[in-house]
């Protein structure tokens, strides 16, 4: 991710776009919860499924703040001491499954993807990202407990691609998005190494120098059980550095397990910035943005359940070579990789913002994608079937309002709603009237 100046924004205006599809009928752009409030930085929003209709917004200098009643409460949910300097800050957040359901075990239980402050101990040359563990007093609490547990931790060397995306799969483990460490053209080789290796300019050392600094997990999309902890920690759990007894476990799925040296808490690999990803609540695909380097930006999806895919970083930069030598686009079918459902060139923006799949109350705008550019205030949009997602999926919606895309999130009922540089908060709606000529 790039987060972008109003300067990049107006730059874009000058260059060609692709022609846009014709939008889903009736749609626009409704703010939340008012005009007249904003955010700092907004980068995530997240609703609970515990009947409360409140929605969490993230913001990146460290605080989450709590719209309820169809206004922001003046005291924030949780207030923490992040390093938000370039992309670092506070990222991402989930909810437990069982969040706010009385008699349930785990309800009280969210989770944060954060940057650590830089004072700190560290594993890596810059502050750690890191996962970690919060909860509330009462089911009821407008405001989160001070104290957390960090339970997973990850060396860097860079304050930029940092993904910081967590969301829970249907399977009840958590997903955590990391990017590749911020060095450009992936010149160490993180993305596709399973295992540790030192920053040492060398694709090709994954495991085999055991020298300096070891870094590990970057590049990755990475999948633990946070309900079962308290045990040994493994050679392979790579994640729980400095940290015993463990604080979540490796599901036996992941496609890792069972052999040594490698992190086995990785879920797919090849990936730049896996920036915002989300699960389809329908089919539960995995749909993942990855941040491109300086050509390309990407879509790429992975059907339910199918862990140990490569998504092709750094041979790849979507749909065409990178490191690998060769020319053209068929780059993921001579690497065996996962070749991107979108990709897009720079001349239209820089930096993909994943989104969601449309799965709310208006039946027609069911199935499409909505996704965004850090670079652009535009509304980009594609139907969500297929192996190329509308012959190229660079539908874009225009004149919907100010700041750029930095995230997305989705309430209990389906609804999408978009988070802006310029603190604002959307939700995509409709004037349509519904099947059951209700809105």
């Amino acid at each position: 991710m790039r987060l972008t100046s109003a300067v990049a924004a107006a730059l874009l205006a000058a260059v060609s776009v692709p022609a846009a599809a014709a939008p889903p009928a009736g749609m626009f752009l409704a703010r939340v919860p008012n005009a007249s409030t904003t955010f700092s930085t907004p980068v995530a929003l997240r609703a609970p499924n515990d009947g409360s209709g409140r929605l969490f917004v993230v913001e990146k200098g460290g605080n989450i703040r709590v719209i309820k009643n169809g206004a922001a409460l003046p005291t924030p949910f949780l207030t923490l001491g992040v390093t938000q300097s370039s992309e670092s800050g506070l990222l991402g957040l989930a909810f437990h499954p069982n969040f706010g359901l009385a008699g349930q075990p785990h309800n009280t239980e969210f989770y944060i993807f954060y940057t650590r402050p830089s004072g700190d101990p560290r594993l890596g040359t810059t502050p750690d990202q890191v996962v970690a563990r919060y909860t509330v007093p009462s089911l009821t609490s407008d405001v989160a407990n001070t104290n957390g547990t960090i339970i997973l931790r990850l060396p860097d060397l860079a304050g930029n691609h940092n993904g910081g995306d967590i969301h829970f799969g249907r399977d009840g483990y958590l997903y955590i998005s990391s990017g590749d460490s911020g060095d450009q053209n992936n010149p160490h080789g993180f993305a596709e190494c399973l295992w540790k290796k030192p920053a040492d300019n060398n694709r090709n050392s994954c495991g085999t120098n055991p020298s300096g600094i070891q870094y590990f997990m970057l590049g990755h999309m990475l999948r633990i059980d946070v309900d079962t902890r308290g045990g040994a920690v493994g050679n392979d759990m790579c994640g729980s550095s400095g940290i015993s007894p463990a604080e979540y476990s490796i599901p036996g799925a992941n496609p890792h397990v069972g052999t040594s040296n490698t992190c086995d808490e990785i879920w797919a690999s090849g990936f730049r910035n896996p920036w915002r990803f989300s699960f389809d609540r329908l089919d539960h695909r995995l749909i993942i943005g990855d941040v491109g380097q300086g050509s390309w930006e990407e879509i790429t999806v992975a059907p339910d359940g199918a862990g140990g895919l490569d998504h092709g970083w750094s041979r790849c930069e979507g749909r065409h070579y990178f490191t690998t030598p060769g020319s053209g686009t068929n780059c993921p079918s001579a690497t065996s990789t996962i070749a991107p459902v979108i990709e897009y060139g720079h001349s239209s923006a820089c930096a993909v913002t994943g989104g969601f799949v449309y799965r709310g109350p208006y039946v027609p705008m069911r199935g499409t994608y909505f996704y965004g550019d850090s670079c652009s205030s535009d509304l980009w949009w594609s139907e969500s079937t297929g192996g190329t997602w509308d012959s190229g999926g660079v539908n874009r919606l225009t004149g919907l309002g100010t700041g750029s895309i930095y995230g997305f999130g989705e309430d209990v009922d389906g609804n999408i709603y978009i988070t802006r540089s310029n603190g604002q908060i959307h939700r995509i709606t409709t004037d349509q009237i519904f099947e059951d000529d209700f809105e």
